[in-house]
């Protein structure tokens, strides 16, 4: 489980990251929040699919946790705020 937990921690925090350099025009919300968004969801996540899946599938979880990660990382996402974009009026 030790094991599982630091490879959760691992893909919230390149999910997080990720986020914040590859996508930094999408996140308004400081950086601190976008990396920590990634990493307690993915840990959370991580721990839920532990327990539905049981203890002999660990890579299961981590794509669990990883992808959970993504979805909840994705809720900080402000498209309408992005640099350079005009709002259309109709």
């Amino acid at each position: 489980m030790t094991a599982e937990l630091i490879a959760f921690a691992i893909a919230g925090l390149a999910v997080g990251l990720g986020a914040v350099v590859l996508l930094s025009d999408l996140f308004p919300a400081p950086r601190l929040v976008t990396l920590l968004t990634g990493l307690c969801s993915a840990l959370l996540l991580g721990g839920i699919a532990h327990t539905a899946f049981g203890d002999g599938h660990p890579v299961e979880t981590v794509i669990c946790s990883f992808l959970g990660s993504a979805a909840m990382v994705s809720l900080l996402a402000r498209p309408d705020q992005r640099s350079g974009h005009r709002p259309r009026h109709a």
